[in-house]
């Protein structure tokens, strides 16, 4: 039995009942796998919970999805990042140092570098 096969029969499944759990209550979750690392092979597993009307995923998560989601490309991550704070602001040096002019501080914000939940 091959990794990829593994992961189908027996991790995938698995995932999915604990993503399941996270989804009843509203929980945001996510995994991956890299089964076969020489191929890229990965497989992911997630929820994120409705954010609207209330914001219900923190900027931790948000970057976290993203980051699975992406494969390992970071021009993909920056641009989820960038594309996200030009919608939601920011208050990041990097993001205004590549021309994000979406500056936006939270309450008692403290970090020079921080993403505002969508």
């Amino acid at each position: 039995m091959t990794n990829e096969e593994f992961y189908d029969a027996e991790i995938a499944p698995a995932l999915l009942d604990l993503c399941r759990k996270c989804q009843e209550r509203e929980m945001a979750f996510c995994a991956t796998v890299e089964y076969d690392p020489p191929t890229a092979g990965i497989g992911r597993t997630e929820y994120q919970p409705p954010t609207e009307p209330v914001r219900k995923v923190s900027s931790h998560q948000l970057l976290v999805h993203w980051a699975a989601r992406c494969k390992g490309n970071v021009d993909a991550l920056i641009s989820a990042i960038d594309r996200n704070a030009r919608k939601n602001g920011h208050s990041s040096v990097y993001l205004q140092m590549l021309g994000n002019e979406n500056l936006q501080y939270g309450p008692n914000e403290t970090a020079a570098i921080a993403i505002i939940s969508q």
